[in-house]
C-alpha cells in the first residue's frame, strides 16, 4: 500500500479514457478452449467434476484457509511478536461483512489451484485497509498504462455491480501460480488438459462400462439372411423373452455369440490409477491423500505428510504471505511487518518425534519450555519462560582462558 499517491488520480484518468478505445495489450482469464481433451470437453467447470481434480483442489483449499495467520511486527531484539491491532491483521481476519476468513481464504485457494490466479479488491479509510473483496478470475482483465498494471472488472451481473470498475495495482490482490511472465498465472486445467481429460475420459467409460453390465452383450449370427418380415418377427420375440430375463428362443438357425471384456483386460483400473497420479503430480499431493494407496506404507504415509507441507502449502503460503506484505502496509512499514501461515501444525510429526524435537531443542536453550507448550496449544506454566543451558557446556573462550590459567 502506497502512503503517497502522487499523480495516482490523473493516472486513474487517464486510463479510464485510454480504456474507451481499443485495447493494444490485455491480458484475459475468462473462457479458454482448448484442442486436447481426449474426446471430452475440459475446462474450469469439468475439471471440477473430475473426483480427483475435486479432491485435489479441496484439500488445498481446505488445508491452507485452516491455518492460523498472523501479522508479526519486528521487535528491538531482531525478533517478531504478533500485532493483533493493526489493520492488516483485521482485515484479514475479517475480509468483509458477507464473508467469513475461512470461507475467503478457501475461495482464495481454491480460485488460485484451479484457474492460476486469484484476486480481492482492497478498500482502504485513510489510507488503511478495511476490506477485502474476493473477484471471480473470470472478470478480471489486466491492462497496462503507461507501465502502470491495471486491473479492469467487469462482472456482468448486477449483484456483483459493486466489484465493477478499473484499479491500479496497489487495490488489488493477486495471487498467481505457476507464471511465465510475472503478470498473469497459468491455468493449470488449460495447460494440462490432455492429462485430465484422459481422466475425465476414464472415469465416464467406467461408468458406462458399469451400466451395462460390464461387458458387451454379444452378436446374434446366422449363416442365412432374413427378409424384413422373419427380422422383425425375431426380434420381437428375442425382446420378449430376455426382456423378462427368460431364455430367448433362436430361431432360423440364428446363434448367439457372447462377447465380454473384463476391467483388467481393458487396463481400465490402471488408467484410472495413471490418471489419479497424474492429477497428483499436477497439484504436487501425495497420491495416498487422493485414495491413492498402492504404493503407500505407514511408515512412508507421515513422510509424504511432511512433504505435503514443505514442498505443496508452504510454497503456496509463500506466494500469499509476499503480496499481503506488499499491499496492505505503509510503505514506511515495509521491513517491520511480516505475515505468516502457520504451517508447523502440519509438519510436526507424530508424538514421539515431536517430543524428542522439544527435548532436544529446550535441552539446548534456544526454545523455552513454555514456548514449546505453545505450539501444542497449551497453556503456559509459572517458571518456564527462562531458557534451559547444560551446566556442563562451555565455550571455545573459556577452554582457551582456562588453558592460559
Amino acid at each position: 500500500m502506497k502512503e503517497q499517491r502522487g499523480n495516482k488520480t490523473g493516472l486513474r484518468a487517464k486510463i479510464r479514457s485510454w480504456l474507451l478505445g481499443p485495447v493494444s495489450q490485455a491480458y484475459s482469464l475468462g473462457v479458454y478452449n482448448n484442442g486436447i481433451d481426449a474426446g471430452v470437453n475440459v475446462n474450469s467447470d469439468t475439471a471440477l467434476r473430475y473426483t480427483a481434480v475435486f479432491a485435489a483442489i479441496k484439500i488445498l483449499a481446505e488445508n491452507i484457509a485452516g491455518l492460523p495467520l498472523s501479522v508479526f511486527r519486528k521487535n528491538d531484539d531482531d525478533g517478531y511478536e504478533a500485532d493483533h491491532q493493526h489493520p492488516a491483521y483485521k482485515v484479514i481476519m475479517h475480509p468483509n461483512d458477507y464473508t467469513d476468513s475461512y470461507t475467503f481464504w478457501f475461495t482464495i485457494v481454491g480460485w488460485l489451484e484451479g484457474k492460476g490466479n486469484a484476486f480481492a479488491v482492497i478498500r482502504t479509510d485513510k489510507g488503511r485497509p478495511v476490506a477485502l473483496h474476493q473477484v471471480n478470475p473470470d472478470w478480471v482483465t489486466i491492462v497496462f498504462v503507461n507501465g502502470e498494471k491495471t486491473y479492469v472488472v467487469k462482472s456482468g451481473d448486477p449483484d456483483y455491480s459493486f466489484l465493477d470498475g478499473t484499479y491500479l495495482d496497489y487495490e488489488m490482490l493477486h495471487f498467481m501460480l505457476f507464471t511465465r511472465d510475472g503478470i498473469i498465472g497459468v491455468d493449470p486445467i488449460a495447460y494440462n488438459a490432455a492429462a485430465i481429460g484422459e481422466g475425465i475420459a476414464a472415469q465416464k467409460f467406467t461408468s458406462d462400462f458399469f451400466r451395462t453390465g460390464g461387458m458387451i452383450k454379444g452378436t446374434l449370427e446366422t449363416d442365412g439372411s432374413l427378409g424384413d418380415e422373419a427380422y422383425e418377427q425375431f426380434m420381437k420375440h428375442y425382446h420378449a423373452a430376455s426382456g423378462n430375463y427368460g431364455t430367448p428362443l433362436l430361431e432360423y438357425g440364428i446363434k448367439y455369440k457372447a462377447i465380454s471384456i473384463s476391467p483388467e483386460a481393458s487396463q481400465l483400473l490402471q488408467s484410472k490409477t495413471f490418471s489419479v497420479n497424474d492429477i497428483a503430480r499436477i497439484f504436487t499431493i501425495p497420491p495416498h491423500l487422493l485414495a491413492e494407496l498402492s504404493h503407500a506404507t505407514f511408515s512412508n504415509i507421515e513422510q509424504q505428510n511432511i512433504f505435503f507441507g514443505e514442498y505443496t502449502l508452504r510454497p503456496i503460503c509463500k506466494r500469499m504471505e509476499t503480496q499481503l506484505e506488499a499491499k496492505l502496509f505503509l510503505a514506511s512499514e515495509a521491513g517491520t511487518y511480516r505475515v505468516k501461515f502457520d504451517l508447523r501444525g502440519l509438519m510436526r510429526g507424530d508424538d514421539k518425534t515431536r517430543a524428542e524435537y522439544y527435548e532436544k531443542a529446550i535441552n539446548s536453550g534456544w526454545l523455552t519450555p513454555n514456548e514449546a507448550r505453545l505450539y501444542e496449544n497449551l497453556g503456559k506454566l509459572p517458571g518456564l519462560d527462562a531458557p534451559r543451558i547444560p551446566l556442563n557446556y562451555t565455550t571455545v573462550t573459556n577452554i582457551n582462558d582456562d588453558e592460559t590459567v
